[in-house]
C-alpha cells in the first residue's frame, strides 16, 4: 500500500482523462455513502443521507490480454478490460472532512465496449456491508436495506460522494 512507502502515490496513476471519471463516480459515490452513518438506533424505515470524501490507495488495471498494471492505460479502455480500485473514506467533503477514516470500499468494473462500464462495489462501514451494482445498493447487511449513489463529484485528490440510504 501507499502508507507503507512514503512518497508513492496512486493519484499519477488515476490522473487521466478517461478513467478518473469512472473512479470519481463510482468509487466516491460508493464510500461517500458509507462514511456517515447514523448510530444504530435510529428507526427502520427512514432515510439517511450519506456525504463522504474518497481516497483510491490502490488500484489495478488488467487488459483483457491478461497484463496486469498499476497505471492506467494509454489510451481509452477496451472491451473486456478491468479496472479495480481500493479506497478509504472520511465523513465530509474533500474541503472539510473527518481525520479518521470511517469507511472503506473495493470498486471493480469491467468495460464491454459501451459508454460506461458494469460495475459492483462492496462498502463496510462499522456492522453494516453494502453490494452496489453501478449506483444502487444490491444487498444490505446491516443497518440499510436499500439505497442509491445522489451524486459523485471529482475532485483534487479524491471525489466527493453523496448516498442516500434507507434504514432497515
Amino acid at each position: 500500500m501507499c502508507a507503507e512507502r512514503p512518497g508513492l502515490s496512486v493519484d499519477p496513476m488515476i490522473n487521466t482523462n478517461h478513467i478518473r471519471p469512472i473512479i470519481g463516480a463510482v468509487v466516491a459515490a460508493l464510500l461517500l455513502l458509507v462514511a456517515l452513518s447514523p448510530p444504530s438506533g435510529h428507526a427502520a424505515g427512514k432515510t439517511d443521507t450519506l456525504r463522504f470524501f474518497s481516497k483510491p490507495v490502490s488500484f489495478t488495471y488488467t487488459a483483457a490480454d491478461g497484463t496486469v498494471t498499476h497505471t492506467p492505460p494509454n489510451g481509452p479502455p477496451q472491451a473486456g478490460d478491468v479496472l479495480e480500485v481500493g479506497s478509504i473514506s472520511y465523513a465530509g467533503t474533500h474541503k472539510k472532512h473527518a481525520r479518521r477514516s470511517t469507511a472503506s470500499d473495493y470498486v471493480r468494473c469491467e468495460f464491454n465496449g459501451g459508454p460506461e462500464p458494469d460495475c459492483y462495489s462492496d462498502s463496510a462501514i462499522g456492522g453494516s456491508l453494502l453490494r452496489f451494482h453501478n449506483s444502487d445498493v444490491i444487498r444490505a447487511v446491516g443497518r440499510w436495506k436499500s439505497g442509491k449513489v445522489i451524486s459523485s463529484k471529482e475532485v483534487n485528490g479524491g471525489s466527493d460522494i453523496v448516498v442516500r440510504l434507507r434504514r432497515s
